[in-house]
């Protein structure tokens, strides 16, 4: 849901009187276009991020031929924070009459009352506004006003909620998004919020967050497996967001709903982030965000992690709870290498993370990385590629929404950078929840878990495996999405042909998203038998018949309830239940937390039945594909980010 323009839009309607000014929301381009067609309105604001920057761009164009008076006002972070860069930004888009930099609810109200008042728009361009840039008319430069002060009580801006400004999107089709807190207190280098301004952090009321959620709540209640987004950078940090999630908790208990989260937590505070996600059922993933184990590179880029044995610790504790440890890691980042990345992997592999997502270093506009003098001191090679299924149609002309990328640096050469990618895609497959039967053997062969997955990357990449296409078809496609401008980008996909491929899906997807959901839609055997082969291969030594007969055992069970595309094709039909018969008891040892008792331990026929859960799945499936279409690589790419895998398993009961 748009909460953003949803800010401006309520703050910007309560400083009026009735009926002076009408305001209309749009999401969907298409009836954008069709409003302005129409209504032709006095003013058109578009907010402007990485992921929508050239949709508007088109949309302003149409709307100055439509009715070249109309004044065109942009807002958001994807602008440059040095001057010199913020006039060729603008001067490029003559169809921009103003851009709201930073915080955008009073300069725009302002620029508004100005306009409504009777103003002249080329005089308005002419004259320096807080918060506001524009091109002089006639002289041709920068109009830029000074920065506006930080709003400190973010309850002067009117819920879009409670004022039913946001009634519209509770369809099932939007997931709803709000945010109880501004700004960082971090200072990051690569990161908008991490910029001096951003600090310190403003907040609404608790009481203003507990009765948007209510209202939200109650009309989600019919849409339990649509996700809730907290836009927060830090969320779940603070001593009152256990008090939202305390509120959160009994809106599971009354309405059923959220069920699901798309959050980011904070760096601080963990045993604060433990308790909050344990309220909510451990539905929220506390993220441990650490973006580099190198500590050139946290120097550089003005980030201090905590100690590493802290850090272990909280992980242990956070499985201990039954959370998904999970941390976060940027490539390549100034003073970072292949083998410090590699190095700092081996340290949080063997930490016990479930997850550890590492993405390539996006050069944010507004933000110290995109600057010169950084490109050039570090040697930072950049290329542009499209953002995930971020392309359209529009006012007659095809658009490509896209990021600028770091793909090398004076540190980590570009075959390098590959190497890194090539390893993470290995190593998100096999820390997966996917594979935590794998994980039970390790610990119990006294397997280095590290070195396990290192195995089996290097038998991938020397083409020994049927996961092997698969590999070198995400190195290649990571290759061939990098373009060396956006002009470049943009001729190419304009072509139909091209412009067909990213119509069906074939390109422009996230790469790592999509080949591991491409491995469990249509490749959980084989990298189940790679992994038993990778065991056997490290317990060679330990392997009697016993332990060879046991592993055989588990490696059926683990095929016969975890093959994700088998169980969501069976999904379309009947519910079945099917019989297994092992010689080891699998099931009761996996349910087993004990350490101590091994799988040779459960030595004893068995029968199962075993079956899926057809309405649980169905429904996920269904909401899903309600938000992100039909396509089902990309729906489950899209619904593993925030549902665990462990939804899909087929259930297992002992027979008597």
């Amino acid at each position: 849901m748009p909460i953003g323009i949803g800010y401006i839009a309520s703050y910007t309607l309560s400083q009026f009187h009735s009926n002076e000014i009408e305001i209309r929301m749009h999401t969907d381009p298409n009836k954008l276009v069709e409003e302005i067609s129409s209504w032709e309105p006095s003013v058109l604001a578009l907010s402007n991020y990485c992921w929508n920057n050239d949709i508007s761009r088109a949309i302003f164009n149409y709307a100055k031929e439509i009715n070249h008076n109309t004044v065109c006002v942009a807002g958001g972070p994807e602008f440059p924070s040095d001057l010199e860069q913020c006039e060729e930004y603008l001067s490029k888009r003559p169809d921009i009459d103003f851009y709201v930099y930073l915080e955008g609810e009073i300069p725009f109200y302002k620029l508004i009352k100005e306009i409504v008042g009777g103003s002249d728009i080329e005089t308005l361009k002419s004259e320096a506004r807080e918060g506001i840039m524009s091109i002089h008319p006639i002289a041709k430069e920068l109009i830029a006003g000074e920065k506006t002060p930080r709003i400190k009580n973010m309850d002067i801006i009117p819920s879009p909620f409670l004022n039913g400004l946001m009634d519209k999107w509770f369809d099932g089709h939007y997931a709803p998004m709000i945010e109880t807190a501004r700004g960082c207190p971090f200072s990051c280098s690569f990161c908008y919020e991490g910029q001096p301004w951003f600090t310190p952090v403003g907040r609404f009321s608790t009481q203003r967050i507990n009765d948007e959620l209510t209202y939200i709540a109650k009309r989600m209640k019919n849409h339990p497996n649509v996700l809730l987004c907290i836009s927060d950078a830090n969320f779940a940090m603070s001593e009152r967001d256990e008090r939202i999630s305390d509120h959160l908790k009994c809106l599971q208990d009354e309405y059923g709903w959220p069920n699901a989260f798309n959050v980011t937590t904070g760096k601080a505070n963990f045993d604060r982030i433990m308790r909050v996600s344990a309220k909510l059922d451990n539905k929220i993933r506390p993220y441990t965000s650490l973006q580099s184990l190198n500590p050139e590179t946290l120097k550089i880029v003005k980030r201090k992690n905590i100690p590493t044995d802290l850090y272990l610790k909280i992980q242990a504790k956070i499985q201990s709870l039954g959370q998904q440890a999970i941390a976060e890691l940027i490539i390549p980042m100034p003073g970072e290498t292949k083998i410090s990345f590699l190095k700092g992997m081996h340290k949080l592999i063997n930490s016990g993370l479930e997850q550890i997502n590492v993405y390539t270093a996006m050069i944010l506009k507004g933000t110290e990385m995109a600057s010169k003098e950084w490109k050039n001191k570090y040697g930072m090679k950049t290329k542009w590629r499209i953002l995930p299924r971020q392309f359209g149609e529009y006012c007659g002309e095809k658009v490509f929404e896209v990021e600028e990328v770091c793909i090398a640096t004076n540190t980590m050469p570009f075959n390098d950078y590959l190497e890194c990618r090539g390893f993470t895609l290995v190593s998100q497959l096999y820390l997966s929840e996917q594979f935590d039967v794998i994980k039970k053997h390790l610990n119990e062969l006294e397997i280095d878990a590290y070195e396990f997955i290192y195995y089996c990357w290097e038998i991938i990449k020397r083409g020994d495996s049927k996961l092997s296409e698969i590999y070198d078809r995400f190195i290649s496609e990571t290759m061939d999405e990098l373009w060396d401008s956006k002009e470049d980008l943009d001729n190419y996909f304009s072509k139909q042909d091209n412009y067909a491929m990213l119509l069906a899906g074939d390109i422009g997807d996230n790469l790592l998203r999509k080949y591991n959901a491409l491995v469990h839609l249509e490749n959980s055997i084989p990298s189940f038998n790679l992994a038993y082969k990778a065991i056997k291969h490290f317990a060679k030594k330990k392997l009697t018949p016993e332990i060879m007969e046991s592993l055989e055992a588990s490696q059926k069970w683990v095929v016969g309830l975890r093959n994700i595309g088998s169980i969501i094709k069976r999904n379309s039909g009947p519910k079945l239940k099917e019989q297994l018969h092992l010689p080891y008891d699998v099931n009761a040892w996996y349910q087993n937390n004990n350490d101590s008792v091994q799988l040779m331990d459960y030595k004893k026929t068995v029968k199962y039945s075993i079956f899926a859960d057809t309405p649980h799945i169905r429904n996920i499936l269904k909401e899903g594909q309600q938000l992100y279409g039909e396509d089902i690589h990309y729906c489950i790419g899209k619904l593993l980010n925030n549902w665990r895998i462990s939804n899909f398993w087929l259930k297992c009961e002992t027979q008597a």
